[in-house]
């Protein structure tokens, strides 16, 4: 009876073992897949791609030819110079980087499920990119003045139009009353706003010295402007660089391109090589537009894309410098990002948002919360002096890994005075390092 019940229940799980097996099946399926896809991405990607030429061929049904060659593919990918030295002929057949794709560290499993995933890769929709920004130089202060301008020599000539037709409208009463023509010479213009000042002095004078200190106070802070680069600014560039894109959306470092900041004055401007690690194998862009940007950037290096060949015919790319400092001006982007920590965003923004290349603001970057990241807060308008000395009285230089910074303490403590001005608040700001020395950023 026992056994008679025992078998029954059995028959009735069945169905549910049944629909587990299957949900583990599927399960295994779709991991299977993702590890495919991140096995490619860290094996393969850099060199190959799933559907086109790239430095190396396209893998879509790389799997089916060498097995109707009856070669070995999963040992040409674990050795491809051992295939290639014994003659095999699938790999002789490969004529990208011959001799010179390095050995995978994966197992046969591994290599299937890679194959799979680029056997089933379908290329992904495009999405529409963001919507147009228009580039070019924006000096609102500019248009401002300018405005201004406008708006005073309209207010002038109907001041001027309206005092004509009053004067007119005088001497016509004063004919009609009198019964006599008026002298115009001596009713002219001058006489009348003369004899006016003349008899409210005191007021002439008051508005007079109001309009001198007016027009001295912004005439100042117009020659204060000279050569400051002005918040917003993004001139046009020859290849529409989407910042968005690299270091947003594909989370590319900073350094990936500006590969000098770390370790030389300047930041420095990509080359088109370094583009081209990407765009060789990236042809298309997230709209037309894109593609054409894209194009752009072969052209300059002088890649055909249909014959995947360097032609040797290149044209230099007229880069537009955004952030300018002034030619007495010494600014070393190693001693501020290798030693004084400073991040990127503290004197550039947000990077990750721009669609262009652009200056930021003072205001912009104090509101910035990124996670990880400190942003020094400062008031003064970006890439001024008083940014530059308000950032060296504020930011803390930390020296716990330095013998540098060791060596300075010892230092220091030979005159106590000194040393307790310090380090009497327990931190060490730049100024206090000599940070506010002239030659220090000036020649």
């Amino acid at each position: 009876m026992n056994a008679f019940l025992s078998k029954k229940l059995k028959n009735k799980e069945l169905p549910s073992y049944f629909a587990l097996l299957f949900l583990v099946l599927i399960s295994f399926s779709a991991s299977s897949q993702l590890d495919g896809k991140a096995l490619f991405k860290q094996n393969c990607a850099s060199c190959h791609h799933p559907a086109k030429n790239l430095t190396g061929p396209l893998l879509q049904g790389a799997k089916a030819k060498w097995e109707a060659a009856g070669d070995d593919i999963y040992a040409w990918v674990k050795n491809p110079q051992a295939q290639y030295d014994a003659g095999v002929k699938s790999a002789l057949a490969i004529n990208y980087m011959v001799g010179g794709m390095p050995g995978q560290a994966v197992n046969n499993e591994e290599i299937d499920a890679i194959l799979k995933y680029v056997d089933e890769w379908t290329a992904p929709v495009s999405v529409a990119g963001p919507t147009d920004v228009p580039v070019g130089p924006t000096n609102e202060s500019n248009n401002t003045w300018l405005m201004w301008l406008i708006i005073g020599g309209i207010l002038s000539m109907l001041i001027v139009a309206l005092w004509g037709v009053r004067k007119q409208l005088y001497y016509a009463v004063r004919e009609r009353n009198q019964g006599e023509e008026i002298d115009e010479d001596e009713e002219s213009v001058a006489k009348e706003v003369k004899g006016w000042m003349s008899k409210n002095l005191k007021l002439v004078s008051v508005l007079g010295f109001i309009l001198t200190c007016t027009l001295a106070y912004y005439g100042a802070e117009e020659l204060y402007k000279v050569g400051l680069v002005p918040e917003n600014y993004n001139p046009e560039q020859p290849i529409a660089f989407n910042h968005s894109i690299h270091a947003g959306t594909n989370e590319i470092d900073c350094q990936y391109c500006h590969n000098s900041a770390a370790k030389s004055k300047s930041a420095g401007i990509p080359t088109v090589n370094v583009c081209m690690n990407c765009h060789k194998g990236i042809q298309e862009g997230t709209d037309e537009k894109g593609t054409r940007e894209i194009a752009k950037i072969h052209a300059a290096a002088g890649y055909d894309v249909e014959k995947r060949a360097y032609t040797g015919k290149t044209e230099p790319v007229k880069w537009v410098k955004v952030h300018n400092m002034p030619d007495h001006v010494y600014f070393n982007h190693a001693q501020h990002v290798t030693v004084g920590k400073i991040e990127c965003e503290n004197c550039h923004g947000d990077v990750k948002t721009y669609t262009t290349g652009k200056v930021s603001g003072t205001e912009t970057i104090n509101n910035l919360k990124l996670e990880g990241k400190k942003i020094v807060k400062l008031t003064k308008p970006l890439l001024t002096m008083g940014w530059c000395i308000e950032c060296h009285n504020t930011a803390e230089v930390s020296t716990a890994d330095s013998k540098y910074y060791d060596d300075i303490h010892e230092r220091l403590k030979s005159d106590k005075e000194l040393y307790k001005s310090v380090m009497e608040d327990g931190k060490v700001k730049v100024k206090e390092l000599g940070g506010w020395e002239c030659s220090k950023c000036h020649y």
